[in-house]
């Protein structure tokens, strides 16, 4: 059975924890709202947690495409951190443009969660950083999450792939390398780490409007990944 940490007994609360891709731009949908529409189609009782209820309009105006689906309104709720490398999560960043502030020790005194999606690592190797810093950010954040939730179900993502030039690219195929490996080292029978790939089958030149984020074609790929994922997680219990 699932260790929840949450009170609610039958409610799943499901924390959505990453960078731009998870936060998205204010005039898209973000893959958490097809995600949300199925999670409501399976009647599965569920909340998104999070610090964070906007997108952000740095870059865009309008309104997210996100309209009430079966009687109701999308859950907003995300720690999804436009800009922030996985290194940023534990740190902390001061407000920045609406990308938020805080760290993750500090968000997770404000909600309980069960099961976490995490796809981080995208900015870091845009600054160059190498696999093993990477590696120990990815860590640090599986650790903050089991200190607050020894039961924690942890779903990692395989990045999905950015087309801003060939180091980048081959950068991003090693970090996913590596993370395959830090999902089998961290995994545990009490608090599973979960590898959910991303990364292949994800077209930049069709998933993407700007080759590192995902258009509503793209959204969709990675709202299936992760209900599959879920699924999978929920039903393994």
């Amino acid at each position: 059975m699932l260790a929840r940490a949450s009170t609610e007994e039958n409610v799943l609360q499901i924390l959505i924890l990453g960078d731009s891709i998870t936060q998205a731009e204010i005039n898209r949908a973000s893959f958490r709202y097809p995600l949300w529409k199925k999670l409501i189609d399976t009647e599965i009782q569920f909340d998104f947690v999070g610090s964070m209820q906007t997108q952000q309009d740095k870059y865009s105006k309008g309104t997210p495409p996100q309209p009430d689906y079966k009687g109701e309104p999308f859950d907003k709720d995300h720690e999804g951190h436009f800009s922030w490398a996985a290194s940023d999560i534990i740190i902390g960043r001061n407000p920045n443009n609406g990308t938020g502030s805080g760290n993750l020790s500090q968000w997770l005194q404000d909600y309980d969660f069960d099961i976490v999606l995490v796809h981080l690592g995208t900015n870091d190797v845009f600054r160059k950083q190498g696999n093993a810093h990477i590696a120990g950010a990815l860590k640090a954040v599986i650790e903050t999450l089991r200190s607050d939730n020894p039961g924690a179900i942890i779903l990692l993502a395989q990045a999905i792939p950015a087309a801003r030039n060939d180091a980048i690219a081959k950068a991003l195929v090693s970090m996913n390398e590596m993370i395959r490996e830090l999902v089998e080292e961290m995994n545990t029978s009490e608090s599973p780490v979960i590898l959910v790939d991303q990364y292949t089958g994800f077209d930049v030149a069709k998933d993407s409007y700007d080759g590192v984020h995902p258009n509503a074609l793209g959204e969709e790929k990675m709202a299936q990944r992760w209900f599959e994922a879920i699924q999978a997680a929920i039903q393994a219990l």
